[in-house]
């Protein structure tokens, strides 16, 4: 990094953050355990940990947003200045929250403007003060920009501004770089090194430990609940992090689910892509599947292994290459030819596009069959319906109160049943599942799993499970891994933890048994 002052020697930095024994429970799970760190002033520390790690819960118990159930959290270095938590502490999350339709202004100051004697929003003062955090970026020019024609740079600044309006000193960043090319990720860096001058702590989270290489000083490392290790960070490498993160080499299994291969490795294969790629997101992605076989693709996010999903499922343009079902092409950015190819897809998000909250069950469940259930006259027959969601319903064992009852008044458990209800319904060739067990309990994961397992193996259906969450590659017999959208490794099982997770990270070399 360039352009930082020269700041204090590490003994002569005062403490910006302070944690101990911070610890948080969510019913009988230990989210947190004793936690206890400590972040120098003007230091940008690295906080990295697989899923479920804790960090989330960390950074949320740290900006306010949770109460632990024990420990504390002061600020040292600030604490005398009598500054309220949100004056000390900003975040920047991973998911935008910018209001799309207003200006990059309104954004900054939107829940703190300004106002005049009369009680009214001072909107000179309100542009200045935006205009002025801005420029520190070289953005002022997109004050007056609505934030939706911004590109991802541009609104990634508006947000740091926005968090650092409030005179913060102490700022969060997770996962700061999603949807950042490679040139906004260099100016990114180059920025929050001048804000690391002007003494401004940063907490950098990002899953790409190569990040954490390039612009932090220091890192701890989180697993299980509790901090496992906080090192300099000359002299590590991703190889050590990783380690770190996952702790014992075991193999990656915690389900008592077959792995299923194809019955004939010479068996034509069902789905066949060649060479599919997405702007901006996936170049070259090639992949078969036999009847009867459970493939994974995993990556971290941005890896570009959701994009391959939707490309495949009809959702997303393809620019390049050939996908087939059983030796015939399908058309690409075509959700219903996709479908009639025999693809059935359960998509990332249960709640974004997996089900109509306010639909029926029977409704949501046969979405994807309309087309089979509708009569001559262009109406959907009832009976019909009833017939095709009975048999669903009882094959993925929903508990509801009724095949009417609305799916938003289902557990997250049975909403997702539902959502996969739909994806089997068209009885497709080839499933595409994304995130199948995503916000689900312990009981229903196996449950799912276990159902997708036997489903796939009775039918004889080709499937890909595409998840970050390698709890859900139970039944796979191998996992392609993306690793910035292209193609870094296949892992065969069984695997270990420590392969796939540095097999994500582009270590392949530090993980054996791969192709």
């Amino acid at each position: 990094m360039t352009g930082v002052e020269e700041r204090p020697s590490e003994t002569e930095r005062r403490t910006a953050l302070q944690v101990r024994g911070l610890t948080k429970r969510f019913g009988t799970t230990v989210a947190l355990n004793s936690i206890d760190v400590d972040v120098a002033e003007g230091e940008v520390r690295g906080l990295v940990g697989r899923n479920g790690a804790g960090k989330s819960t960390l950074i949320a118990a740290v900006t306010g947003v949770l109460s632990p159930d024990a420990g504390t959290i002061s600020f040292p270095s600030l604490d005398q200045d009598g500054l309220r938590r949100e004056q000390r502490v900003a975040c920047v999350y991973q998911k935008s929250a910018l209001v799309p339709f207003l200006t990059a202004a309104e954004n900054i100051v939107v829940d703190r403007y300004p106002t005049n004697g009369a009680g009214l929003v001072n909107w000179n003062a309100a542009r200045q003060r935006a205009t002025s955090l801005l420029g520190e970026w070289g953005a002022a020019h997109v004050v007056d920009d609505v934030v939706n024609t911004l590109d991802p740079l541009q609104r990634k600044i508006v947000e740091i501004c926005r968090a650092l309006s409030t005179g913060a000193r102490i700022l969060l960043l997770d996962e700061p770089t999603a949807g950042l090319d490679g040139d906004a990720t260099k100016t990114l860096f180059e920025h929050m090194a001048k804000l690391t001058g002007q003494g401004i702590t940063i907490l950098y989270v990002s899953h790409y430990l190569e990040e954490i290489f390039e612009v932090c000083e220091t890192v701890t490392v989180m697993r299980d609940g509790g901090v496992v290790a906080t090192r300099p960070l000359e002299g590590l490498t991703v190889g050590d992090l990783v380690s770190a993160m996952v702790g014992g080499d075991a193999v990656a299994r915690e389900l008592d689910t077959p792995v299923l291969l194809p019955e004939d490795p010479d068996d034509e294969p069902l789905l066949s892509s060649k060479g599919i790629s997405v702007e901006g997101a996936v170049e070259d992605f090639s992949v078969e599947i036999r009847p009867g076989e459970c493939v994974g693709l995993a990556g971290l996010e941005g890896s570009g292994i959701f994009e391959v999903a939707e490309a495949i499922a009809g959702l997303r343009p393809r620019e390049g290459g050939t996908l087939s079902v059983r030796g015939k092409v399908v058309p690409p950015s075509n959700v219903m030819k996709a479908i009639k190819s025999g693809i059935g897809f359960l998509p990332e998000d249960r709640h974004t596009s997996g089900f109509v909250p306010d639909l029926a069950n029977e409704e949501n469940a046969t979405l994807s069959v309309l087309h089979r259930l509708t009569s001559s006259f262009g109406a959907i027959s009832p009976r019909s319906r009833r017939k095709v969601y009975s048999e669903l319903s009882r094959a993925w064992e929903i508990k509801q109160a009724s095949f009417q009852q609305t799916t938003k008044e289902l557990s997250g458990g049975n909403q997702q049943k539902v959502a996969l209800a739909r994806a089997f319904a068209s009885k497709p060739e080839v499933l595409v599942l994304a995130n199948p067990t995503a916000g689900v309990d312990v009981s229903a994961k196996t449950s799912i799993v276990n159902s997708i397992s036997e489903r796939v193996a009775n039918d004889r259906t080709a499937c890909l499970i595409v998840s970050t969450d390698e709890s859900e590659f139970q039944p796979c017999s191998r996992v392609l891994v993306l690793y910035r959208g292209r193609l870094a490794a296949e892992l065969r099982a069984p695997w270990t933890e420590h392969q796939l997770a540095a097999a994500v990270q582009g270590e392949v070399s530090s993980a054996p048994d791969v192709k």
